[in-house]
């Protein structure tokens, strides 16, 4: 049996989380969000078909609005989902140590010339591919959602920022310490992510380092941390041996 040992990060004395902190706007946070669009461009994508998810690989490209869009040619499965169920996933890895990840509503914006004009000013090939058969194609814009950007900066330890737009809101974590909290230290001794932080004389969590995994919620003899998962079959998942 041959073991490998594991490669672990190192940022030490270097930006985090591309400088993001507890203090990022959504705006801030959601225009790197659009630099990561921009640079990496195709992605893994999921569509739902029959209830199922599909796997897909879609080019975005961003531009001048910072808008996202891509097109979809009618006669593929990736269009007819879409109609369908106008929803895609993105998740995707980024120079190794980050991730990438957008939940998002799609919508046709194929009557717009000015959009078409300056998406194929950046993918010459793509319109010489379809040539006469430009009718065949729909433009679709990523119109609203809500995302995250990770950062594994360390062994194990980890830097999350969250974003939404288009009208959506940002997708709440599973955990929250409730005003009952006794200040014991349990989920502080717990946590393995250094997310639980004093405020005042009971505890919070810093959720920017937080890897909501419920460590801290069964931990806590107080029952002080409430959780959005919860239900009994949940329960005793979390609680059995």
């Amino acid at each position: 049996m041959r073991l490998y040992q594991k490669e672990t990060p190192d940022f030490a004395g270097k930006e985090i989380l591309f400088g993001l902190n507890e203090t990022s706007s959504n705006e801030e946070i959601m225009a790197q969000a659009i630099k990561l669009l921009r640079e990496i461009r195709s992605m893994p994508a999921a569509t739902v078909r029959d209830g199922k998810p599909e796997a897909r690989v879609i080019d975005f490209c961003v531009l001048s609005d910072n808008k996202a869009y891509f097109i979809a040619s009618k006669g593929k499965p990736l269009h007819r989902d879409l109609l369908e169920n106008p929803y895609i996933i993105l998740c995707e890895r980024y120079q190794r140590w980050y991730t990438f990840r957008l939940q998002a509503k799609v919508k046709i914006v194929s009557d717009n010339q000015q959009i078409w004009d300056e998406f194929f000013s950046y993918n010459i090939g793509t319109a010489t591919m379809y040539g006469k058969h430009l009718r065949l194609l729909d433009l679709f814009q990523l119109e609203s959602g809500e995302g995250e950007l990770l950062h594994l900066y360390a062994d194990d330890k980890l830097k999350r920022a969250r974003f939404a737009f288009g009208g959506a809101t940002v997708k709440p974590f599973s955990y929250r310490i409730k005003e009952n909290c006794n200040g014991c230290g349990l989920c502080l001794d717990s946590c393995c992510e250094c997310a639980i932080v004093p405020q005042g004389d009971r505890y919070k969590i810093s959720y920017m380092d937080c890897n909501d995994c419920g460590k801290c919620y069964v931990s806590c003899p107080q029952q002080a941390i409430e959780c959005s998962l919860h239900n009994e079959a949940w329960q005793e998942r979390m609680f059995s041996k």
